[in-house]
C-alpha cells in the first residue's frame, strides 16, 4: 500500500486504513456468532526504518483514526479491542524546544555544541548522519531525520510495549505483558478452546454474553498473527 500522504484518495484510488477497517466491520458484524479482525498499520514500521519521521507520524495518525472508527462501530459490552505492537523503534524526542515549537521543525532558540541547529525528532541509528540543517525543510515527507549511527536501515528498539484494551476482559490487559499472554486473554474473552467452561454459567440480562463476544486485535505488525 502507498503511504497515506501519497495515496490516491479519489473514488478510483486506494482506500485508507480507516476505510478498510470500516468496510471489514460492516461485513463481519453480520455474523451473529462473532468474529476476529486484525488490522495492521504496517507502513508506520516502513517509515521508521527509512528514518522518515513525518511519514511514520502521518501513518500513526491514520492508525489512530482506524481505531477510533472501530470504537465508534462496536459496543464495549460485547467487543474486546486490543491495541499493541510487537516492538518499538530507536525514535526519540530531545532538546529544549520552546513552547509551541513545531515538532517537525528545528529546535528554536537553541543550537548543538557543534554550532549547528537540530531537530526535536532524531533516530538512534539510520540512513542520515549529522548535517547542517540550516535552510533545510525538515517538514517535508522526504526528509530523513538524522541519526547517531549510520546504518542502511533503522533498527527496532528494546523498550517494553504497552497494551491498550477496551471491552470484556480488558482488565486483564494493563501495563506490559509477555506477548504470549495477549492471545490467552483474547481466547478467554471469546470463550474458545479450553476457555469454554467459564462461559457456561448463567448470566443475568445485564451481564455480558461472552458466547457472542467479538474480538478485534489492532497491531502495528502482521507478526501478531503468529501468536494467536
Amino acid at each position: 500500500m502507498q503511504y497515506e500522504h501519497e495515496r490516491d484518495n479519489t473514488p478510483n484510488g486506494e482506500p485508507s486504513l480507516q476505510d478498510m477497517t470500516i468496510k471489514a466491520l460492516e461485513i463481519l458484524r453480520r455474523n451473529t456468532n462473532g468474529y476476529f479482525l486484525l488490522v495492521e498499520g504496517g507502513r508506520i514500521d516502513h517509515g521508521h526504518h527509512g528514518t522518515y519521521g513525518r511519514r511514520a507520524l502521518e501513518e500513526t495518525v491514520m492508525f489512530d483514526k482506524a481505531v477510533s472508527s472501530a470504537i465508534d462501530m462496536t459496543s464495549e459490552r460485547d467487543t474486546l479491542i486490543v491495541v499493541t505492537a510487537d516492538h518499538s523503534h530507536v525514535f526519540a524526542m530531545g532538546g529544549y524546544p520552546t513552547r509551541g515549537n513545531d515538532i517537525l521543525g528545528l529546535v528554536e532558540n537553541d543550537i548543538a555544541d557543534d554550532g549547528m541547529p537540530y531537530t526535536s525528532l532524531v533516530y538512534g541509528n539510520g540512513r542520515v548522519q549529522r548535517e547542517n540543517l540550516t535552510g533545510v525543510n525538515t517538514r517535508d515527507f522526504n526528509y530523513r531525520q538524522t541519526s547517531a549511527v549510520y546504518m542502511s536501515s533503522e533498527t527496532h528498539a528494546g523498550e517494553d510495549i504497552p497494551v491498550y484494551a477496551r471491552g470484556p476482559m480488558s482488565h486483564l490487559l494493563t501495563g506490559t505483558h509477555e506477548q504470549s499472554y495477549i492471545p490467552h486473554v483474547m481466547a478467554y474473552a471469546a470463550c474458545v478452546g479450553r476457555n469454554k467452561n467459564h462461559c457456561k454459567r448463567t448470566l443475568s440480562s445485564d451481564s455480558l454474553n461472552l458466547k457472542h463476544s467479538i474480538t478485534l486485535l489492532f497491531s502495528l505488525y502482521i507478526l501478531k498473527i503468529s501468536i494467536v
